[in-house]
């Protein structure tokens, strides 16, 4: 009898642990997930705003503002400065893999 209630009791507790990982909206979608595990990468077009160091700042074709973080890591193409048309690549977390003006 104790064991009966000991394996139902471990299968509950399995149970409740996968459900709430399951409706973790914070959990990362394997949708979105590229082969190293990094959110997939995106196409921002649109004017820059901003450039503060590293950080600047795209007003998108919605009118959304998009923070893009550019280092020596990025690949560039040209001088980009505020006021430009861009298009750039960017991973999930916001880094742009690189930058060119638009055409």
């Amino acid at each position: 009898m104790k064991r009966s209630i000991a394996v139902v009791a471990m299968l509950l507790g399995l149970g409740m642990i996968s459900a709430s990982y399951a409706a973790d909206p914070a959990a990362p979608s394997t949708e979105k997930m590229g082969k190293s595990g990094s959110a997939a990468a995106q196409t921002i077009k649109g004017e820059v705003l901003k450039i503060d160091g590293e950080n600047y700042v795209v007003k998108d074709a919605t009118g959304k503002e998009v923070k893009l973080h550019v280092n020596a890591q990025t690949k560039k193409e040209g001088d980009i400065k505020v006021g430009d048309k861009i298009e750039a690549q960017a991973d999930g977390s916001g880094h742009a893999t690189s930058i060119k003006a638009a055409k």
